[in-house]
């Protein structure tokens, strides 16, 4: 078997033409050199260099061993390079942009089961509204973001799973008991929304205005940047409100909240991961999303 080493020896010394000059550069003995080359010799069978006028030529078996090693030792560089550069990939820090829906109930325990994958990692969480994120993304402070809106076109977006909306209030509303409404009812109903730019409020509009529903006269009496505050208010006695189903299933399964169909109201949205066009992936953020995907089972659902 040969090491590395006895070739880098033996390149050096082919390069410099001295043994003595290859131990000043290798910071070994020259009777060291003098080994290596010798057991190198031993090894290939023949003869790898000549003295020639006071300096070290290689022989014909020299030469076509030194094209040889001369281009593995240049792989073997590249090959320790790479891996310096993967083991800081892996220890380096991970920017993720999550808007409302993905932060507050799909991703968290991803995210906790793959730090514990590359624990030398450090995991950094924006959570704000798709347009925010996308921001955020474009101008370089974040890696990888997950969104509920159709992405803008600067970016990649890879297709995630699907999520549906829904309307719901506390059980002991008047509409708890109807089972399905009109879609002009609403305007009869106090409700409680996410902020004017929000995604989920964005596809809302457009359905309900499908719909014959004028958006700008229905009741919203509060609006909120968060949806589990919207879940709290609705539960505590408070209003109707549009929300993710998944985000809602616990409280839907206890009968604290009562999902309220609305005649022709069918809205399923799809999440993507995205980032900038053109834009390299760290290796970290590779990991991530490979392993976010491995996560989703054949019902598209995360795990």
């Amino acid at each position: 078997m040969i090491d590395i080493s006895k070739l880098k020896t033996f390149v050096t010394v082919a390069e410099l033409g001295s043994f003595s000059k290859a131990s000043e550069v290798l910071y070994i003995t020259q009777p060291a050199v003098t080994q290596q080359i010798k057991a190198l010799e031993k090894t290939v069978g023949a003869k790898l260099f000549l003295r020639q006028g006071g300096r070290m030529v290689l022989t014909e078996e020299g030469k076509r061993i030194y094209e040889i090693a001369k281009n593995l030792l240049a792989n073997y560089e590249g090959l320790m390079e790479e891996i310096a550069r993967v083991k800081k990939d892996l220890k380096d820090t991970l920017f993720i942009g999550l808007s409302a829906t993905p932060s507050e109930y799909l991703v968290p325990r991803v995210i906790a089961d793959f730090h514990k994958q590359f624990p030398s990692s450090k995991i950094k969480v924006f959570s704000a509204n798709s347009y925010e994120v996308e921001d955020a993304l474009a101008s370089g402070v974040l890696n990888v973001g997950i969104i509920e809106k159709t992405p803008a076109e600067r970016f990649e977006a890879i297709p995630f799973i699907e999520d549906e909306l829904i309307f719901f209030t506390y059980p002991e509303h008047p509409l708890a008991e109807v089972g399905e409404i009109e879609p002009h009812e609403l305007y009869g109903v106090d409700l409680v929304l996410r902020e004017a730019h929000a995604g989920i409020r964005k596809v809302v509009r457009e359905k309900l205005e499908e719909l014959g529903v004028v958006f700008d006269k229905l009741n919203i009496r509060i609006e909120s940047t968060g949806s589990r505050n919207i879940i709290q208010i609705v539960k505590s006695g408070y209003g109707c409100s549009f929300l993710s189903k998944g985000l809602l299933h616990d409280e839907l399964e206890r009968g604290n909240l009562v999902e309220v169909k609305i005649k022709g109201f069918e809205v399923k949205r799809r999440f993507h991961v995205i980032y900038p066009k053109g834009y390299q992936l760290p290796l970290l953020a590779s990991k991530f999303v490979e392993f976010l995907f491995a996560r989703v089972n054949e019902k598209g659902q995360l795990t």
